[in-house]
């Protein structure tokens, strides 16, 4: 997808990557996110296919093949920093601010975890699961202790540019929309200029200036697609 990532660290659920100091789009988050259980699933469905042709590789393969579906269904629960988790952030960044969505999504992992320790105490009563109350307390511990690198950080836009002033930097000046959205002025900013925009209606009567400097802090209070005549009102 183009992005770069800084840092990964190795968890119990497979790879946790860190994306510090990036810009993403949250359709490119879900996309990332999805990709890992669904390689999985497809590796699982290879396997299921090679024992149908080859019945004889069951027994070579029946781990390979588990692992790969249980590894691809486990990282598609709600609980952050795993890729459900993820998918579930990145949607509700698009309604509200990250830190909010990324509290509601802390306690959609804690109940996650909650119910399948519940799980386990009605499977004692039948056959004892004690799968599942390893996963409960994992998630739970998962979903309360997240390493804080784990989340994709938005980039600080005057980083370097202070070094930069040296030399110089070019001051510019967009005229955009009042519908555009925040995540689009965003995607405007250049590393080698100082980027100001002027918010203009249909009429082309200026509502007002958002400059640069402002918009690291905006993009903690306002949700990406928040569009900048909300903003300014």
């Amino acid at each position: 997808m183009g992005y770069h990532l800084n840092t990964f660290n190795l968890m119990p659920h497979g790879i946790s990557l860190s994306g510090k100091n990036i810009l993403f789009s949250y359709k490119d988050e879900i996309i990332i996110a999805l990709a890992g259980p669904f390689v999985n699933i497809i590796l699982a469905i290879f396997g299921f296919a090679l024992w149908w042709i080859f019945p004889e590789s069951y027994i070579y393969t029946k781990l390979f093949v588990f692992a790969n579906l249980f590894t691809g269904l486990i990282n598609f629960l709600p609980v952050f920093p795993m890729d459900g988790g993820r998918v579930m952030l990145a949607i509700l960044s698009k309604k509200h601010p990250r830190n909010k969505a990324l509290k509601i999504t802390t306690y959609a992992g804690i109940i996650t975890s909650f119910l399948l320790i519940l799980g386990f105490v009605v499977s004692t009563f039948f056959s004892v699961n004690f799968t599942l109350l390893t996963l409960g307390v994992f998630c739970f511990f998962t979903a309360s202790f997240q390493d804080k690198t784990s989340v994709y950080e938005r980039s600080n836009f005057l980083d370097n540019k202070n070094l930069s002033l040296n030399q110089g930097l070019i001051i510019r000046e967009l005229a955009v929309s009042e519908n555009t959205t925040l995540y689009k002025i965003v995607s405007q900013i250049r590393q080698d200029s100082i980027t100001n925009f002027r918010v203009i209606d249909k009429n082309l009567k200026t509502l007002g200036i958002i400059e640069e400097k402002q918009i690291n802090k905006l993009i903690q209070i306002y949700p990406a697609t928040t569009t900048l005549k909300t903003i300014l009102t």
